[in-house]
C-alpha cells in the first residue's frame, strides 16, 4: 500500500528498500525457498489444474527449545504473504523472525501470494486477462489454509502446533480475514496496518473517514510543527514548487526531473511525479535510515525544500532532487515512466499486473486528494475506464467487495477473537484502521482483540525488527503484542492432546 496497500506502497515499493540498516547492519536470517503444488481454482472442485507456489522456510529455531504442554515443538508463525515478491517480506519482519522465533523456538512459514514473484500459475502468461480470473482475496485465502494443512502434516512434529499469522499492509487484511474465516487454522494474527475500513465506505461516515482522509494524513506528515517533524515553511515550499513545475516549459522539466519523457512526469500536470513522491514517502517515514533513505525521510525532504529558496529555478531544482532522491536515481540512466504512474488514485492504481488486476476488481480505494495534489475520485474516470483499457474489458472495480464479503467495520464486533491490529500516526494508511477510539457497535467486542495506535510510526513499523531509535511507543507496541501472542500459544497448547505428538 505504498504505491499502496495494502502496494498498499509499502508493498510495491518493498524493492527500493533494503534488509540492511545502516545503524544496526548484521547478518539477516536466511530462509529455505520450497515449492507447494497448490490448486489453481479452490472453489470449483472439479478443477484438477495445479501450479507451484513458493514460500520461504526457516527451522533453525524449531529444535523443541519452544515444547508446548501439548507435545508440540514450537508454533509456527506464519507470514500471510502480500503483493510483492515474499523474499522482500521476509527482509522487513525482524520482529517475527529475530526476536520471536528464536525466543519461542518457533518455525518460520512465509506464503508468496499467487501471481507475484515465482508464484505464477501460468508462467510468462500469468498477466493476461484470460489467467488473472484466478487472482482474488478469497483464492489466495485458500492457497493458505491448503499450504499450512500441507505444514501440519508433512513435517514432523507439526500437526498439533498452534499458528499465529502475521501481515502488513494488505498482509494485514489478510491476516485478520484468515482469521475471521478459518478460526480452527490460524488461533491469531497481528494485522498490522490493516486499512480494512476504507473498503467500507458505508461506514465512512461513523468512524471520521472522508474521501480525503489517506490525502489528508499524508500532507499532514509535512505540516507538523513540533518534534523530529517537519519544518512550518514545508509545505508552502512545497505547493510553490509544484506552481513552478507547471508553469515551466515540459523540455526543461523532463531535464531538470532526469525523466526517459512526459509521459513519466503524469498523464495531466508535470508535478504529479513530484506528487507521487512526496504522497508515497509518509509510509517510509521510519526513525534509522534504511539503504539510501535517511532517517525521518520526510523531514529532510523540508530541509531540502525551505532550503531552496523561492525562484522557480531552485524550486524545480529542490524538487528534482527529492525525486531523485525517492526513485534512486543512479546520475546516469533516464527515469522510466512507472508502470501504474503519478497521476492516478492515491496509493492504489489501477495499474497494469496483478495488482492492478486486484485493484480493478475488489482492492482499489475511493480517495480524492487535496494538499500536496488535486485529485478527484470519479469512478468512471479513475476506475472503470482504466480498467476495461488495461484488461480488455472485461472487470468492473467493485469497491466494497471485499467489505461485503468479509465484513468491514463490523469484524470486530463478529465475535472473532484472537486478533491485534496495530496502526501508526505518520501512516496515510491508519484512517481506515481499526483504532483504539473505535466507535462501538452494536455486539461487544471479544477482550482477546488489541487495537493498538503508535503516534510516531509509519507503516507497519512494529513488524521491523527493533532498533536502537525506535519510538517508545513502537517499543511498547511490540511488548504487548508479544505477550497477547505468547498467551494465545499457550491457551491454544492446553487444548490439543499431548497424546499425540510426534517427534
Amino acid at each position: 500500500m505504498i504505491p499502496c496497500r495494502s502496494l498498499c506502497l509499502a508493498a510495491r515499493l518493498s524493492t527500493l528498500l533494503a534488509i540492511c540498516v545502516t545503524s544496526l547492519c548484521h547478518p539477516f536470517p536466511t530462509y529455505q525457498e520450497k515449492f507447494f503444488n497448490q490448486t489453481l481454482d479452490h472453489f470449483h472442485p472439479e478443477s484438477k489444474a495445479t501450479w507451484l507456489q513458493r514460500y520461504l522456510y526457516n527451522d533453525v529455531h524449531w529444535t523443541g527449545s519452544g515444547r508446548l504442554i501439548n507435545g508440540c515443538r514450537g508454533p509456527i508463525l506464519f507470514y500471510t504473504g502480500n503483493e510483492g515478491d515474499i523474499t522482500d517480506f521476509w527482509g522487513v519482519n525482524g520482529f517475527m523472525i529475530e526476536t520471536l522465533a528464536p525466543k519461542w523456538g518457533a518455525l518460520l512459514v512465509f506464503p508468496e501470494a499467487r501471481y507475484f514473484g515465482k508464484s505464477l500459475p501460468f508462467g510468462d502468461a500469468s498477466y493476461t486477462a484470460e489467467n488473472l480470473v484466478y487472482l482474488s482475496t478469497e483464492q489466495i485465502l485458500e492457497d493458505y489454509v491448503k499450504l499450512l494443512n500441507f505444514v501440519k502434516k508433512s513435517v514432523r512434529a507439526a500437526h498439533n502446533c498452534p499458528v499465529v499469522a502475521f501481515g502488513g499492509s494488505y498482509g494485514g487484511t489478510l491476516t485478520t480475514f484468515l482469521r475471521v474465516a478459518y478460526p480452527s487454522v490460524v488461533v491469531g494474527g497481528l494485522a498490522s496496518s490493516a486499512p480494512i475500513g476504507y473498503y467500507d465506505k458505508d461506514g465512512w461516515s461513523a468512524h471520521n473517514v472522508t474521501e480525503y482522509t489517506w490525502s489528508d494524513i499524508a500532507t499532514g506528515n509535512y505540516a507538523k510543527l513540533s518534534g523530529v517533524f517537519t519544518h512550518p515553511r514545508c509545505l508552502d515550499a512545497i505547493q510553490a514548487a509544484s506552481i513552478a513545475i507547471d508553469a515551466t516549459p515540459i523540455r526543461e522539466v523532463v531535464d531538470a526531473f532526469h525523466v526517459c519523457s512526459a509521459a513519466a512526469l503524469g498523464p495531466n500536470v508535470p508535478s504529479e511525479l513530484f506528487a507521487y513522491a512526496l504522497e508515497s514517502l509518509p509510509q517510509m517515514n521510519y526513525p534509522y535510515p534504511i539503504g539510501s533513505r535517511p532517517a525521518w525521510p520526510v523531514r529532510q525532504v523540508c530541509d531540502i525544500m525551505v532550503a531552496a529558496g523561492g525562484s522557480a529555478a531552485e524550486l524545480i531544482r529542490a524538487a528534482a532532487n527529492v525525486t531523485d532522491t525517492f526513485f534512486g536515481w543512479d546520475g546516469k540512466n533516464c527515469i522510466p515512466a512507472l508502470p501504474e504512474g503519478p497521476g492516478g488514485v492515491p496509493g492504489d492504481g489501477p495499474g497494469p499486473g496483478p495488482w492492478g488486476w486486484q485493484s480493478c476488481t475488489e482492492n482499489l480505494h475511493e480517495f480524492s486528494a487535496r494538499g500536496l495534489r488535486n485529485y478527484s475520485f470519479d469512478l468512471e474516470r479513475s476506475a472503470r475506464a482504466p480498467c476495461r483499457e488495461l484488461f480488455n474489458g472485461t472487470v468492473t472495480p467493485a469497491t466494497s467487495a471485499l467489505a461485503d464479503r468479509f465484513g468491514g467495520y463490523k469484524i470486530p464486533f463478529s465475535g472473532v477473537t484472537n486478533l491485534i491490529w496495530s496502526n501508526g500516526g505518520l501512516d496515510p494508511w491508519h484512517g481506515g484502521g481499526f483504532l483504539p477510539w473505535f466507535p462501538p457497535a452494536s455486539g461487544s467486542e471479544a477482550q482477546s482483540n488489541h487495537r493498538i495506535f503508535m503516534p510516531n510510526a509509519a507503516h507497519h513499523l512494529d513488524l521491523r525488527g527493533p532498533h536502537p531509535d525506535d519510538p517508545p511507543d513502537v517499543t511498547n507496541a511490540r511488548i504487548l503484542e508479544e505477550k497477547v501472542i505468547w498467551g494465545w500459544i499457550v491457551e491454544a497448547s492446553k487444548k490439543e492432546s499431548p497424546s499425540s505428538a510426534v517427534w
